[in-house]
């Protein structure tokens, strides 16, 4: 039976690896999509979610994954996300999906409107300035 080896990788740390896993269930910008072992090579934009392992002895294990990306290269898996929390159930983790990794994308629009409001103004009264 061939295994995949998965990482998950945080900005300041490696959060999880294994050897043995059989499975790979995660949510991307198109949906969710499984891999298995023997599935071509694959990278993907992944969004707020569930990521769904299992490992050689069908145990199955949870994570709660924020925005990241994911590389699938051989029998390696590779995930970038900038938050990830492990635990065993789903629909707890759900929950902290919709309420703290949506939540931060809301603040996070907001200060990228605001951003964008305080540079327009500022190219605005540069070009005042140039008038003058």
């Amino acid at each position: 039976m061939n295994l995949m080896s998965l990482g998950i990788y945080l900005p300041t740390k490696i959060y999880w690896q294994s050897e043995s896993i059989s499975k790979v269930v995660v949510e991307g910008l198109e949906g969710y999509f499984t891999l298995l072992p023997r599935h071509i090579d694959y990278v993907a934009v992944l969004v707020p979610g569930i990521l769904t392992t299992e490992d050689q002895a069908g145990k199955t294990l949870y994570f709660a994954v924020d925005h990241g990306s994911l590389v699938k290269q051989g029998f390696q898996v590779r995930i970038a996300t900038r938050n990830c929390i492990m635990g065993e159930d789903f629909d707890v983790l759900s929950t902290i999906v919709a309420t703290e990794f949506y939540q931060i994308d809301d603040l996070e629009k907001k200060a990228r409107t605001a951003l964008t409001g305080l540079e327009h103004s500022m190219l605005r009264r540069f070009a005042e300035l140039k008038k003058q």
